[in-house]
């Protein structure tokens, strides 16, 4: 009995560390970016990472929707003792600028905050340094805490909902959960393009619909090169291996059907052998998007 006794505090012991060690918070801030100069820029900003043991890994977005939409990695560390935060952005993940990526400004960010349940705020100055080091151009950051945002838009649209000045159709649009839930998916509109950067030769897609099998069909292009023609989209996710020269590696989405919902929409994944990137194309028959996946 005794020995049985030990074996289960044991097993139990062995559960509880291993659970600690990888037990980690996840806290994620929607605001804005205001820059230094003479025209006081203003530019929208999602930050969102995972705290562990005060080692902070996640990523950023900046101008979320906008044409000049980055995703960039973060890391940084917290000290739970003293309050005090800092990240700095590291690499970018995929870009729908025109900007080469020596010339990106990368925000790097020192302040104190109560990390408590995504509710607090994040605010003060920001150092921007290009990827060598050199300073770019300053700016002030205003943060909130995503448990915040919400129960602050859950109030609006309680109000807005149950106002009889606004009619059924308007109070749908306007929705500004649905709002605030539609910037988190990469979207990706006619005539946009998305740069995604590689260090493989080698990556994978995935094509499929993620909402109603609506009948959907486009085609894929590598580099003008079709690797995908006529294909309907279904729920299952269809697999496109793809070997990648160096340089600029150009895969064009054109709609050739809408389906029955009038608009043609393809969910797109795209992984290396260390990341994957998720994004959404929306258009309308005949249109294309493109992603330049850069090695």
């Amino acid at each position: 009995m005794h020995k049985i006794s030990i074996k289960i505090f044991t097993f139990i012991t062995l559960c509880f560390f291993t659970f600690s060690s990888y037990s980690q918070e996840k806290y994620e801030y929607f605001g804005a970016l205001k820059l230094n100069g003479n025209d006081k820029t203003v530019i929208t900003y999602r930050l969102m990472f995972y705290e562990n043991k005060g080692v902070l890994d996640g990523y950023s977005i900046t101008d979320i929707g906008g044409p000049h939409e980055t995703k960039n990695t973060i890391s940084g560390n917290y000290n739970s003792r003293t309050k005090e935060i800092n990240f700095r952005e590291e690499s970018i993940l995929y870009t729908k600028s025109p900007i080469t990526q020596s010339m990106f400004c990368f925000v790097n960010y020192s302040g104190k905050i109560k990390l408590q349940n995504e509710s607090s705020k994040l605010t003060g100055e920001f150092k921007g340094l290009y990827q060598n080091k050199k300073k770019c151009i300053d700016g002030t950051l205003s943060l909130i805490g995503s448990n915040k945002l919400y129960s602050l838009l859950n109030k609006i649209n309680d109000k807005l909902q149950k106002s009889k000045k606004v009619d059924e159709k308007t109070k749908q649009k306007v929705n500004p959960i649905s709002i605030l839930d539609s910037l988190k998916i990469n979207n990706l509109s006619s005539g946009q393009n998305l740069n995604v950067f590689t260090k493989f030769n080698s990556i994978d897609i995935f094509v499929w619909d993620s909402k109603v099998e609506d009948g959907d069909v486009i085609n894929l292009y590598h580099n003008d090169v079709l690797i995908l023609k006529d294909y309907v989209l279904v729920n299952k996710k269809k697999k496109i291996a793809v070997n990648i020269s160096k340089g600029n590696n150009v895969f064009k989405i054109e709609a050739i059907s809408v389906g029955d919902i009038q608009i043609n929409t393809a969910s797109i994944q795209i992984t290396d052998q260390e990341r994957t990137f998720d994004l959404v194309s929306s258009l309308k028959k005949g249109e294309t998007a493109s992603i330049t996946i850069i090695n």
